[in-house]
């Protein structure tokens, strides 16, 4: 009798330990849903684009299906659940991997990673370097259409995970444009690196922060077209890795929207430009 008395003790602490240790899988990671959603832009709402960037110079319809042509077609995708990221991976956590592997980054992520930095997102980091730190944690990056359906946080807006208006209040980048002066000291490379700590505002409706501000972020994915695009872009045969998200010097919001995406070379790395990873629940992918 004394045997059953205690099974359910016995069984409730083997419980916790089996929870805890599939916790540590998923620390600092957060369960997305797995759903159908509507990726990518129509052609028919580009001259909304004209108006949510009114202030860029130069901006009309002409440049906006030239800027933003590689989003097109909106096109339904289905995306299974996996886990994501809540915050990008910071200089603590990529100096951490490199102790522990010694390894020798493409990028010169060090350049950024002071002490008073180590919550900040890493940055000068390669497509291969993120890519190195993912298999070391046993992630992966994510794939683009993982990217924009966690980006919008189970939203039905078309632009930004909080509504389809920009708000300066809600992620980091720069929200007063860019004077000509301005310009040539960015181009000049004198402009101070702006990212922030991680989680300094508020998180979408996934719980995910940062995710188009702050820094943008590698992704696995070729940049390719998506299907049934005709639009003529060269830089589909460039061999590129594609890049999601706005980040700090994003200079109007237009160009940090959920379906908003470039190209750059695997080996190239930017001050604003950094990653973060994804867990898949099924295996096999």
């Amino acid at each position: 009798m004394k045997r059953i008395k205690y099974l359910p003790i016995v069984i409730l602490f083997l419980s916790s330990l089996f929870f805890s240790q599939n916790r540590k899988n998923v620390d600092n990671m957060i369960l997305i849903p797995g759903g159908e959603f509507i990726m990518g832009t129509d052609s028919s709402r580009l001259s909304e684009l004209v108006k949510v960037g009114e202030n860029v110079p130069h901006m009309n319809y002409g440049n906006a299906l030239s800027w933003f042509g590689d989003e097109i077609p909106a096109h339904k995708v289905k995306v299974d659940s996996f886990y994501i990221d809540i915050y990008e991976v910071t200089n603590r956590q990529f100096a951490e991997f490199v102790k522990a592997t010694g390894y020798k980054a493409e990028g010169d992520w060090q350049k950024y990673a002071t002490k008073e930095r180590e919550n900040h997102p890493v940055v000068n980091v390669t497509w291969n370097d993120a890519k190195a730190y993912a298999k070391w944690t046993g992630k992966s990056l994510p794939t683009e259409a993982e990217w924009e359906y966690a980006a919008k946080g189970g939203t039905n807006y078309q632009w930004f995970w909080w509504g389809n208006n920009p708000d300066s209040s809600k992620e980091n980048y720069r929200t007063k444009g860019e004077t000509f002066w301005e310009g040539v000291w960015r181009l000049l490379g004198f402009r101070e690196i702006g990212t922030k700590e991680v989680g300094g505002y508020q998180p979408n409706n996934f719980g995910i922060y940062d995710i188009l501000g702050n820094v943008s972020e590698w992704c696995e994915d070729n940049y390719k077209p998506y299907p049934n695009n005709k639009i003529p872009n060269d830089d589909y045969d460039k061999n590129l890795k594609t890049v999601r998200g706005g980040n700090w010097e994003t200079p109007n919001a237009v160009f940090m929207r959920c379906q908003s995406r470039r190209g750059k070379e695997p080996k190239s790395y930017s001050y604003h430009r950094g990653f973060r990873c994804v867990k898949r629940i099924n295996k096999n992918k």
